[in-house]
């Protein structure tokens, strides 16, 4: 009689330590302090286009609200706020800091070199790794980027990558993300073309 009252005392008290997980929420990018009103949830799954959610990115924060990437696992949720200005930036990182998505894979900046799960915390902790002017690591950033029409596949797959690279490191340095569309590079003009608007 007691072997089966201790079996559902156990079997009791392991659900009711399943039903008591609570969900941990971790934060990266700089979010605003101050109304939590402000923040719009973004689900990577509501978009069917990278233009779509970039637009969505960039409206949110030219309407004064700050857009917020959730990006949910088991018991974690992981919180990502994307660096977004109204007015268009100069950046210039020489490609260090992008990653290009095409067909649901990363790949290196104009390259056709697949970044592999393997080589994420080396990307993060030297080609992530922002200095600005100086010698001293201020944060890391990572730039995606895709063309317009390109599907949100294999985006938040990454972003679970990195976020748990950067996790491990313990550090107090922010890990930023921005989302950008791929900028086309137009050829120079030919040379006589040129030519005939001088004379």
């Amino acid at each position: 009689m007691n072997l089966k009252f201790a079996k559902y005392l156990i079997m009791i008290l392991l659900l009711a330590s399943c039903g008591n997980q609570e969900t941990e929420i971790k934060s990266y990018g700089f979010p605003k302090n101050g109304n939590g009103n402000l923040n719009v949830s973004l689900e990577l799954s509501e978009f069917n286009s990278y233009g779509k959610l970039i637009d969505r990115i960039r409206k949110t924060t030219c309407n004064d609200s700050i857009p917020k990437i959730v990006v949910k696992e088991k018991n974690l949720t992981r919180n990502i706020y994307p660096m977004e200005h109204c007015e268009p930036i100069i950046f210039d990182p020489n490609g260090k800091h992008y990653v290009t998505f095409r067909k649901g894979k990363p790949y290196e900046w104009q390259s056709i070199i697949e970044i592999l799960p393997n080589s994420i915390n080396k990307k993060l902790t030297e080609d992530f790794a922002y200095y600005r002017n100086s010698e001293k690591l201020e944060s890391y950033l990572v730039i995606i980027e895709s063309e317009r029409n390109e599907k949100i596949d294999g985006i938040e797959k990454f972003i679970k990558s990195i976020t748990q690279e950067y996790d491990e490191l313990e550090t107090d340095l922010k890990l930023n993300f921005a989302f950008w569309e791929v900028v086309p590079h137009f050829p120079p003009p030919p040379a006589n073309e040129n030519e005939s608007e001088n004379e």
